[in-house]
């Protein structure tokens, strides 16, 4: 093959190559990102629920696991959805959260059930504070009852 013919199959290839590399670029989606609402169904809610069930069953070290994961939630929240709808989130959870959440730590580390009940409650109404300060007030959030995880078994080993 002449050293012409070479170059010539040679640039056909690279231009082959990288368009397709361009393609494959172009199909590519979007990172995700969940919306607010996802995080708030998928993760709040259930360490919610799961941190009530663990400290109503006096297991302290899930209730403090749950507690951590849900600040983590928050966390996540702030750096993907800080403002959502022209509500600054981040700042709300802050603000409404962290000394009902320093509370209900303080309670678990304790082991107190009746702090834990009360810090809890605290909890609980800044979560609906916060959903009716970006009127969302239609989503109202209570203390779970009956069995929310059936198949988790949330008494202290």
């Amino acid at each position: 093959m002449s050293k012409v013919l070479k170059s010539a199959v040679a640039a056909v290839s690279f231009a082959l190559l990288a368009s397709t590399a361009l393609a494959e670029d172009a199909k590519k989606p979007e990172p995700y990102v969940p919306g607010l609402g996802e995080f708030m169904t998928s993760a709040v809610q259930p360490h919610h629920i799961k941190i009530w069930m663990a400290g109503h069953a006096a297991n302290w070290p899930l209730a403090e696991y749950e507690a951590k994961e849900l600040r983590e939630t928050f966390e996540d929240i702030a750096t993907y959805q800080g403002v959502w709808n022209d509500f600054p989130i981040a700042k709300l959870a802050e603000t409404n959260l962290t000394p009902p959440l320093d509370e209900l730590d303080k309670a678990i580390k304790d082991k107190s059930e009746a702090g834990f009940k009360k810090a809890y409650d605290k909890v609980t109404a800044a979560c609906n504070a916060c959903h009716q300060a970006t009127s969302n007030a239609a989503i109202s959030i209570k203390t779970p009852s009956g069995a929310d995880f059936p198949d988790q078994d949330f008494q202290p080993r």
